[in-house]
Order: structure tokens, then C-alpha cells, then sequence
């Protein structure tokens, strides 16, 4: 088979058989048809087998990891796999509008200094449904209302303001793909995905049409923030505050790593993890000095009892979606 211009992506763990049915078919349904679909299965058993063979379409092709890869990994080593010019993630549960691929490709295809495409998305819920109101507080609150269509040719300030929806409505070029990714970027693979592809010294193309759209329930990945991906966004953070690239954004991305290793550690003090409470506290202080890091490295002093209920929920300022 000749290679697809476009590789389309979705790592799977216990996904829902109807969300993972309509992501799949939104993605095989492109007006552009030119694309493969690659499911990586993270499951704990290979169930998903029987519906990925239900489309009986041989751009589909399935992949059933044992032992699991983590979320990380998984997405790594399926683009790894892809064969198409341009990849895109699609969350198990999320869609891809019929225009999504033709439209985000027609621009890298226009515009050779694009690494990257994205566009804004719906934020739809459990059911389905488009929630007009959290969509427009969503593109507002993520830099995207005024943000011009087009092309921009230094995107470290939307790298920046996490305006760049990476899992959620994005495409970008295998051939920019960073060759490693680091040991603990964990769930947040997509903000340090972006962060390389930014180090490339390429341009961005926004799109300002809603073509995909984001499911927000509660279990999903970005509405958690667990530690491991408050761990992950902290070294990004970090990572590019010692970046010489980036030494404009330096000041934002100290306080934000500084608020990401102080959640870190809110949630290691919570699940009585002392010693990595202190670790991570340290880690905040050395980012930016705040009274709140100097709190987290008292934590391991108090009780766990003793925490504020805001506390033990891990609560952070770092933030989750785009």
C-alpha cells in the first residue's frame, strides 16, 4: 500500500466502546480520504479487537500492547509506526470534524514552514452534546478568541499560553518529530510534544473554525491532573525555562514550573509520600520562591488529617486542558 498523507492516532486504555466508535469513525470519514488510523491498546485485555474489526476498512489498523506502554510511550511509539506526512492525535473519546484533516493539510501543504497546524475545538460532554458556553469560555480562557487565522512564525508565546490544543485539534509533521522524548513526560507528552516543535524553529498555522471537538467527563486524563502529569508539566516547565530559545518567557515558565512541583508535592504530602513531598517542594523553591512552596516543604510536619480538603484533592494551579 502506498503511504497515507496523513496518520491518524489514538492510544486507548478501557476506552468506551461508543466514544472510541464515533472517534474512529469521525476519523475514517475525513473529506480527505488520503489517511490510515493507527488504535494502540493499552487495555488490560485485547476486548477492543472485536470492534476495530466491525469497520472492515484496511486504513484501520490495531495494535494490542502487552505489556502496556504507558500513555506516553504508547502515543511515541505509534508515530513511530505512522507512515503519513502529517500526524494527528485523536483522543479515544474526542472527533474529528469531516473538514479537520483537508483543511489543517491544505495549510502545512501551502505553507512548507508550518511544523505544525492546529485549530479550535468544541468542548462537548459525556453524551456527546456541544456545550456552546464552556466551548466559548474554553477558546477564550486558552488565548484563541483573538488569535488571528493564519500563519505565525514564532509560536513560543502560544506554546506559552498552552494555546495550542496538541491532543485535542492539532496536526504536525512526522519529518519534525522529535527523535526521543524525555523519561518523565509521562501524561503530559503533549505539552512537551508541542515545546519540541516549537525548538524546531518552525511556524504554526491556526485555523480559527471549530473542527474537532474535546469530551470532558470526569476519569478523562486532562480533567484529573494526577501527579504523574503534574510531574510531567513541571520539567516542561522547567525545561524551558532553561531554554535560551525561550529566554523571553523565562519568568512564566519559572512560576509555572514552580506552581506544577508545588502540586506535586500537595498530592505526594496527601498519600502520605514525605519524601517526595520535600523533594518536590525544594524543586518549587529553586523555580521561583513562593510561600506556598515553603508551605509544601513544612507539609511532612503536619498530619495528613490536618490537610485542607482543597489540599488533599491535590489542587494546583498548573493547568489541565486546552
Amino acid at each position: 500500500m502506498s503511504a497515507p498523507l496523513v496518520s491518524i492516532v489514538i492510544a486507548t486504555y478501557r476506552s468506551r466502546h461508543d466514544h472510541l466508535r464515533v472517534a474512529i469513525g469521525s476519523a475514517l470519514a475525513q473529506s480527505m480520504a488520503d489517511v490510515e488510523v493507527i488504535v494502540s491498546d493499552d487495555s488490560p485485555d485485547d476486548a477492543l479487537s472485536e470492534l476495530m474489526a466491525s469497520f472492515r476498512d484496511q486504513r484501520l489498523r490495531y495494535r494490542y500492547n502487552a505489556p502496556a506502554l504507558g500513555v506516553a510511550r504508547n502515543h511515541w511509539v505509534s508515530f513511530g509506526e505512522a507512515r503519513g506526512e502529517f500526524i494527528v492525535i485523536l483522543n479515544h473519546d474526542d472527533w474529528l470534524a469531516p473538514a479537520f484533516v483537508e483543511r489543517l493539510a491544505g495549510a502545512m501543504q501551502a505553507e512548507p514552514q508550518a511544523v505544525l497546524a492546529f485549530c479550535d475545538h468544541w468542548v462537548i460532554d459525556v453524551e456527546g452534546e456541544r456545550l456552546a458556553s464552556d466551548t466559548d469560555r474554553n477558546t477564550a480562557a486558552w488565548g484563541r478568541a483573538q488569535l488571528g487565522r493564519g500563519l505565525h512564525r514564532s509560536f513560543a508565546p502560544l506554546v506559552a499560553a498552552q494555546s495550542i490544543p496538541m491532543a485535542m485539534g492539532a496536526m504536525f509533521r512526522r519529518s519534525a518529530l522529535p527523535a526521543l522524548l524525555p523519561d518523565d513526560a509521562g501524561p503530559a507528552y503533549d505539552l512537551w510534544l508541542t515545546y519540541l516543535l516549537c525548538r524546531t524553529g518552525g511556524a504554526a498555522w491556526y485555523e480559527s473554525e471549530r473542527l474537532s471537538a474535546w469530551r470532558t467527563h470526569a476519569g478523562n486524563l486532562t480533567s484529573e491532573g494526577g501527579l504523574e502529569w503534574l510531574h510531567g508539566t513541571a520539567t516542561c516547565w522547567a525545561a524551558m525555562a532553561r531554554d535560551a530559545n525561550f529566554a523571553a518567557l523565562h519568568p512564566l515558565a519559572r512560576r509555572r514550573a514552580a506552581d506544577s512541583f508545588n502540586g506535586c508535592a500537595v498530592r505526594s504530602w496527601a498519600h502520605a509520600q514525605h519524601a517526595r513531598c520535600v523533594r518536590y517542594a525544594w524543586q518549587s523553591l529553586a523555580c521561583t520562591p513562593t510561600v506556598k512552596a515553603v508551605a509544601a516543604l513544612l507539609m511532612p510536619l503536619l498530619p495528613s488529617r490536618f490537610a485542607p480538603a482543597r489540599w488533599a484533592r491535590g489542587a494546583a494551579t498548573a493547568r489541565h486542558s486546552s
